[in-house]
């Protein structure tokens, strides 16, 4: 385990180091600033050790003070254990969450709990449909993804978590191990096609099956950042076949709950299907998901798909509807202060498109003002959790940029990427990128080609297409400068993974 005070002590010894070579060159703090550029207060947070900005501020810091790569070096060393802790936290944190479900969980092997091996092939999980079906295992179970761990060597507590499963009609916890369950997201295991008949419709639905989902989704989202949508997709889908079965037995309130939880699934659904390229489906995806909310009387959710809708508009041409859509969002009642700050940040995205910079300073400052405002949450699956401080400073870079303002751009993005969390890897992997378009804008093309390098790799991994259509359009625009070291070698990365 990484001890964070080992990380705080090398951004603080980094920051030392700044400080060191920069009197070195006597230069104060204001002129190191100036030459960097960032503002004064960025340089006295990094020599405190408050915050350590990313490696083009290194690199530019080295140009200016000539510390003979010794700052790059100590950011790289710091990154690196950043990064291993930042992980250890993200799995520590999602083991508590699963555990909190253990209390239904049966003992291994009990009677009636099904144990089914985990195969790596499609066709080597034990038999899990026709006659081959293991005692206890009914085909409502079958239709809840389930791979349980077979209690083999190598499975201990750490490596299992609990997911829901349903036994006739009845919602259980089972347990799983990890792998079992990352791999069947990425779809190394096939497992029967979800159907509606497939459940028993003289069982009743058991309330518990809203929590259960909930948790399984906010699993799932954790694994599309660290998998990519690609390998997700297919298992939300199926879970949505499953909930919209379970909803049509549901009667009165809780068929009510249901359908808030399948409106849900599908707008994440909308996202997946967007981040992978296919507008035409992720927008399909999003209008059921609000044709539910309605249906549902859920306004929370329903606020949040308006303001999804108006996210969507930006830079399609018909910018117009992106603030009625973030209005109307704005104007429905009890609506969460987290998607209020959201919706706020789509108007600012309409006022950046009509060149209208005080209307987009102004909402920028009414979502910073609503976030500070929120109550604090620590709930991923909270509507507009990911609506941070590091959120709104990318959104802002969005904005100057469009503006025209690449200088303000750099330091609001670069802002965002240094606090953006290292487990949303292909949110930052766009930042990162966003960050290169604005130095290409401000005439640093080396500087706009090292970033983009660093989103490529993140694209690469996640398998996301709109990080990796973003470098894209900013390489077509590199073309020229490619006689600069930095260019030619992000092109030429780019000609390698197609």
């Amino acid at each position: 385990m990484i001890d964070p005070q080992r990380v705080d002590d090398a951004r603080r010894a980094l920051g030392v180091r700044l400080a060191g070579w920069r009197n070195a060159r006597g230069l104060t703090q204001l002129a190191l600033a100036r030459r960097v550029p960032v503002s004064r207060t960025t340089i006295a947070g990094v020599e405190t050790g408050r915050q350590c900005p990313d490696r083009v501020f290194w690199q530019r810091c080295e140009s200016v003070l000539g510390a003979g790569g010794e700052l790059l070096a100590g950011y790289d060393d710091y990154r690196c254990l950043k990064q291993q802790l930042d992980q250890e936290r993200a799995d520590a944190a999602q083991h508590a969450r699963w555990g909190e479900v253990e209390d239904r969980v049966p003992a291994s092997g009990a009677r009636g709990v099904p144990r089914v091996a985990l195969g790596r092939r499609p066709g080597d999980v034990g038999a899990v449909d026709g006659a081959g079906t293991p005692d206890g295992l009914t085909a409502a179970v079958r239709l809840a993804d389930v791979v349980v761990a077979d209690g083999g060597e190598g499975v201990n507590d750490e490596d299992v978590v609990s997911v829901a499963a349903v036994s006739d009609g009845r919602m259980v916890s089972l347990r799983v191990s990890r792998r079992a369950l990352l791999e069947l997201t990425a779809g190394l295991v096939t497992l029967p096609t979800v159907t509606a008949v497939d459940v028993p419709r003289s069982s009743a639905v058991d309330p518990a099956v809203v929590d259960y989902f909930a948790q399984l989704r906010a699993f799932l989202v954790r694994a599309d950042d660290r998998l990519g949508g690609l390998t997700v997709l297919s298992t939300v889908e199926q879970q949505i076949t499953l909930i919209a079965a379970l909803r049509r037995q549901a009667r009165g309130h809780l068929r009510d709950r249901l359908v808030s939880t399948q409106a849900r699934w599908s707008e994440f659904a909308g996202w997946l299907a967007d981040d992978l390229g296919d507008r035409a489906v992720g927008e399909r995806w999003l209008d059921r998901a609000g044709g539910l909310a309605q249906e549902a009387d859920d306004q929370e959710f329903w606020a949040y798909v308006l303001a999804r809708k108006a996210q969507r508009m930006v830079r399609t041409g018909d910018e117009d509807r992106v603030a009625a859509l973030a209005q109307a969002a704005l104007r429905l009642p009890d609506t969460p202060a987290l998607v209020r700050a959201f919706a706020a940040v789509q108007q600012a995205h309409g006022s950046a498109a009509r060149e209208d910079a005080d209307g987009f300073q102004t909402a920028i400052e009414r979502a910073h003002s609503l976030v500070t405002d929120a109550s604090p949450t620590s709930d991923d699956d909270c509507l507009g959790s990911f609506c941070t401080r590091p959120y709104l400073a990318a959104q802002e870079g969005e904005g100057w940029l469009r503006l025209q303002q690449p200088t303000k751009a750099i330091v609001s993005f670069t802002a965002a990427v240094n606090e953006w969390p290292e487990r949303y890897r292909r949110e930052r992997g766009l930042y990162l990128s966003r960050t290169a378009h604005a130095h290409l804008a401000a005439s640093e093309p080396g500087h706009a080609a090292v970033v983009a390098a660093e989103a490529l790799a993140v694209a690469t991994t996640t398998g996301s297409a709109r990080v990796r259509r973003d470098v894209d359009a900013l390489a077509r625009q590199l073309k020229p400068f490619r006689s600069q070291q930095d260019v030619r070698h992000l092109l030429d990365q780019l000609a390698t993974t197609g």
